[in-house]
């Protein structure tokens, strides 16, 4: 109301000293501006909450002021010893009507209420401080100050008692003021100020010196009033006081703790919270803030022993609860914390962010039901929350349910359409489902508005940044999500600090540069961090490494960010030094055991990727830190001092969208040979061309990679290359119906045959060989091409044809056929990509000798060389030490 008042033609020539948001004591502000005003002005000290009704104040003032030193429009005209405010009697039983003086309306313009409490104008003793107003030159010359000891209470009464000590005449005069509030007396606050202004003016008669219970018990009182107006300084030295006078007392070494706490000394407030505790070991109160000290301090192990104490004496306390399950769940231990996040709900059944924490453990936990439940709990009481949103898209995508989470994430998109981690999980969907229409458009949209959030410094941390690289983006925009991604992953994990400082990866030494093994050096210990040492893609490539390593040169440690086991995690750990599950270690804990096992290189083999742990390595528990193979793309990292690749994966031209030294291997991919077949696994019969509807000399076209790796103009392309290739198909692994059929409806519209399109559902790693048999040829699609897939394609007889772009992403299958020595498979456009199909699809013989030299030759190939791909693995890592 004041701004409105200010704003009308009678009040628009005030000088204003006004504080918005304010949330410092007024007095700051009250003599900001009496420190401003002339010696002549007339100065006004008012609320926010007032009307100043219809008439100018000057000539009003004017007048009052020949009167009066100070003015108000309400007040009491005695004071009484113990007054707590100007309307009440000393006791504070009840309004102190006798002595009352002024009036003033209550409510709003038009609908204001005046209360009269006594004659006016007339003398007062104390005035009411919603309206003052005096002349600053007087106000100055009696030393007048407000004190910001009272933050808002009692800063009036603290004044008039100045003024009168000063010799001022105070008193009440008739303005015509409307107040919208009524105050806000007997709150703790209120309380507080009592207590201070009793202490300034009113001080009781107390005995000095030992343990006197009455002075203890004032010095109590005064502590408190500090800690209540959050006057942290004041209150610690009023602690002090009363702890000097009589050190064993619980909870004043309680509320000294939690002032510490506030003033962010955290060590000291852990000693007087200790102390506490050493008087009632089992005070729950203390035991909690004990726990709240050393999560602050980073110290998990005892923090969770004092909440678990705590909470043997407050079971069914949430807060308590919700701590311990958020604790257990950082440090990785997701059945614990799931069964402390059921117990939590148990006590308050809709607690939305131990809903929100369950789900997302239990999605991790492959639980998918009970988190799709806990969203759907979380969006019965708020529908827009974005967060159960994307949990609930999750569950659906992992469930095969691609339509419902495509129509979950475009409904969280509509409330949030800033929401950049939505939009990709959108756009992911809709590659994957064929839904193409507007593609270049929409790809633009995208790409603008990471530019917009990234030039306007506002963070772009991606909750899954591999699925970014499914989009043809710039590098350098990448490149930029990455080192965004990867500045919140540090500033996360900074309070931990670092085991080694940050080295940038050189330039190899040459091969005549390095150590021989007899030299007496000590070998180097490389650890090798995966969620992938079982039976996946990456592991079925790199299980084959580890039993190659030269023991007199490099010694392998690997680190298994996932529990399952399986055939080829045994296979890794014969190969190893040592095999160490750590899937349930916190980051922090995960980098202390790769400090203790004395890592000389930490290889990453998972980046960005689902179950990575990038936090671990921005501890840098080794003195080298390099990324190979798991993500094909920058991390954008410090704490990433190499990526390791060759010349086809990053060529020199291409180094600008990386921000890590790239070092250069002979060939970058390596495939491990394939595990014998384990006798006891039961297998699905293998597909077959006649089970497919394809005809045994029909000319069969594939492509093996995910539907979200396909976009519109590489499948334009294949339709191209079957037009030209009469009878030939197009065989593609393609579950979901309704893509299948807007795939046949994309054929249609570049007028071919929708029965051209063969699909085969998702089969099991023991059976892909199996199906790679059925295919005379292996067309990679264009952005994001095939990795692991096509090294398997290959190692089972399956040519492979590319056409590399700039991203990693797009050039891996370039790696992969220089790696099997048939280079003249990459192409250097997508016209020559459509000639040489078309050409090869004509010529079944040349693929069939193309698949017998891959069976054949496959042992003396360098993708399959895993013994040579070793050595000079090791040269490289031995040239970065020289």
């Amino acid at each position: 109301m004041l701004g409105r008042s200010l704003a009308r033609q009678a009040h628009a020539g005030y000088g204003h000293c006004i504080t918005y948001a304010n949330t410092s004591p007024l007095a700051l502000a009250y003599n900001r501006g009496l420190n401003q005003a002339s010696d002549a002005s007339v100065v006004v000290f008012c609320h926010d909450d007032l009307w100043l009704g219809d008439e100018p104040l000057a000539p009003q003032l004017a007048v009052a002021l020949e009167r009066f030193d100070l003015v108000g429009v309400a007040g009491n005209r005695r004071r009484y010893a113990g007054a707590q405010a100007w309307w009440l009697k000393p006791d504070g039983s009840a309004w102190d009507w006798p002595n009352l003086v002024g009036g003033l309306c209550h409510g709003s313009p038009g609908a204001a209420q005046l209360q009269t409490y006594g004659p006016c104008p007339a003398p007062a003793t104390l005035l009411d401080g919603v309206f003052l107003a005096g002349r600053a030159g007087r106000l100055r010359s009696a030393g007048l100050r407000f004190d910001p000891t009272f933050p808002f209470h009692l800063y009036d009464l603290d004044l008039c008692r100045s003024a009168e000590t000063a010799g001022l005449h105070l008193g009440v005069w008739p303005l015509n003021l409307i107040h919208a509030s009524g105050g806000a007396a007997f709150t703790p606050s209120w309380k507080a100020c009592v207590v201070l202004y009793r202490q300034k003016w009113e001080p009781p008669t107390l005995e000095a010196g030992g343990a006197n219970p009455d002075v203890l018990q004032w010095q109590n009182a005064i502590a408190g009033a500090h800690r209540v107006l959050k006057q942290w300084p004041q209150a610690l030295a009023a602690y002090d006081a009363v702890l000097a006078q009589e050190p064993e007392q619980l909870e004043p070494l309680i509320s000294k703790a939690l002032v510490l706490y506030q003033l962010k000394r955290r060590a000291e407030a852990l000693t007087s919270i200790d102390a506490a505790l050493v008087l009632d070991p089992t005070n729950a109160t203390a035991l909690e803030i004990r726990a709240r000290l050393l999560l602050l301090l980073k110290d998990g192990a005892r923090a969770e022993s004092a909440l678990r104490a705590a909470l043997a004496q407050l079971p069914n306390d949430v807060d308590l609860l919700f701590r311990l399950a958020a604790l257990v769940g950082e440090q990785q231990r997701p059945l614990e914390a799931i069964e402390l996040w059921f117990q939590l709900l148990r006590l308050e059944r809709n607690h939305i962010p131990a809903l929100l924490n369950s789900g997302g453990l239990l999605l991790g936990a492959g639980q998918i039901s009970l988190a799709s439940a806990a969203y759907s709990r979380v969006l019965k009481q708020e529908p827009g929350n974005n967060s159960a949103l994307f949990g609930l898209g999750q569950c659906q995508e992992i469930t095969g349910e691609q339509e419902t989470a495509l129509a979950t994430y475009t409904h969280a998109l509509s409330l949030q359409p800033g929401d950049l981690n939505m939009l990709t999980m959108v756009e992911s969907l809709r590659l994957g489902l064929g839904l193409w229409d507007n593609y270049d458009a929409r790809m633009q949209q995208l790409g603008n508005q990471l530019e917009h959030y990234l030039d306007a410094g506002e963070p772009v941390s991606m909750a899954v940044p591999l699925r970014l690289l499914s989009f043809p983006l710039p590098m350098q925009l990448t490149r930029r999500v990455a080192a965004c991604h990867a500045k919140a992953i540090s500033a996360v994990m900074a309070p931990f600090g670092q085991m080694h400082p940050r080295q940038t990866a050189k330039t190899p030494a040459s091969p005549t540069q390095q150590p021989n093994p007899a030299s007496g050096l000590r070998p180097l210990r490389i650890g090798y961090l995966s969620a992938d040492f079982r039976s996946h893609p990456m592991g079925g490539l790199i299980h084959g490494l580890f039993a190659e390593h030269d023991r007199s040169r490099c010694r392998p440690f690997a680190y298994m960010l996932s529990a399952h086991r399986d055939r080829l995690t045994h296979s890794v750990a014969q190969g190893c030094e040592r095999l160490r599950d750590v899937s349930q270690l916190s980051s922090e804990a995960i980098a202390h055991q790769i400090q203790a096992d004395g890592i000389d290189v930490l290889v990453d083999l998972m980046g960005y990727t689902h179950q990575g742990r990038p936090s671990a390595l921005a501890l840098r528990p080794a003195p080298l830190q390099l990324l190979y193979l798991g993500y094909p793309g920058s991390m954008g990292a410090p704490f990433i001092d190499g990526v390791v690749a060759d010349k086809w994966l990053i060529p020199p031209e291409l180094e600008h969208g990386y921000s890590e030294p790239v070092l250069r291997l002979p060939w970058a991919f390596l495939c491990s040979a394939p595990l014998p077949a384990d006798p006891g696994e039961s297998l699905p019969p293998a597909p077959t061309r006649e089970g497919l509807g394809i005809g045994l000399d029909q000319m069969v076209f594939a492509c093996f990679n995910r539907p979200d790796k396909l976009d519109p103009h590489r499948f334009a392309a294949w339709m191209e290359i079957l037009r030209a290739v009469p009878g030939s198909v197009l065989l593609l692994v393609v579950g979901n119906s309704a893509t299948q059929g807007r795939l046949k409806q994309w054929a249609q519209a570049c007028g071919l045959e929708p029965g051209r399109l063969i699909f085969a559902a998702k089969t099991i790693s023991a059976r892909f060989p199996d199906l790679c048999q059925l295919a005379d040829l292996f067309l990679d699609t264009s952005h994001y091409g095939a990795g692991a897939t096509g090294a398997i394609a290959l190692q089972a007889g399956l040519p492979l044809l590319t056409c590399p772009g700039e991203h990693f992403v797009s050039r891996m299958a370039a790696s992969l056929c220089a790696s099997v020595s048939m280079p003249d498979l990459i192409c250097p456009t997508t016209e020559a990509y459509i000639e040489r199909a078309i050409a090869l699809g004509r010529d079944r013989c040349q693929l069939q000798q193309r698949r017998q030299t891959l069976l054949d030759q496959g042992a003396h190939l360098p993708l399959f060389d895993t013994a040579g791909w070793v050595r000079n693995w090791e040269d490289l890592l031995h040239g970065l030490q020289a």
